[in-house]
């Protein structure tokens, strides 16, 4: 159940400080600039689909530095289409992290369709999204003992992302 992190690469930084904090807490995830094939491909748009696909989750980095970029609307737009649990990390460029009791300002930045899935403003809602994945991993493997290909696949539907993401927006 990797994490996809999707980031402009000038929030690079940004995305590394995530996949540390995922590292840390054993969590996999998907980071293009430690993919060799994405490094090296012709065609990084196979590469890019084929990892989202792998993907259970995805955090995308948004922040004015986003704006103008292809790649970030892109990732969303092929997690959406598969039902995967999809979050925004939102920063100020300066570096500052949120409050949470500035979100609704904050939103008025963001894309109107980035509204629909749990928005993340600082560290507290990074662990959040942690426990969430944690939790959601753990439902997982319970129904992957059931043996059921039917209960497997439910959990990776657009109800299991749904559940997901009404879970971790109750949490923030």
């Amino acid at each position: 159940m990797p994490v996809f992190i999707s980031y402009r690469q000038k929030d690079r930084q940004v995305a590394f400080a995530i996949s540390e904090k995922f590292r840390a807490n054993n969590i996999k995830y998907y980071l293009d600039v430690v993919d060799e094939e994405s490094l090296t491909t012709d065609d990084i748009t196979s590469v890019i689909t084929k990892n989202i696909q792998r993907c259970t989750h995805l955090i995308a980095v948004i922040s004015a530095n986003t704006k103008g970029s292809w790649w970030v609307p892109f990732e969303i737009g092929e997690a959406t289409i598969i039902s995967r649990r999809i979050c925004s990390y939102a920063y100020k460029t300066e570096g500052a992290p949120l409050l949470r009791s500035t979100i609704d300002i904050y939103k008025s930045f963001l894309p109107e369709y980035l509204h629909k899935w749990p928005i993340l403003v600082n560290e507290r809602d990074i662990d959040a999204f942690i426990r969430q994945y944690k939790s959601d991993k753990e439902e997982s493997i319970t129904l992957e003992s059931l043996g059921s290909i039917s209960s497997r696949l439910e959990s990776l539907s657009a109800y299991g992302a749904d559940q997901f993401h009404k879970n971790l927006k109750a949490s923030l």
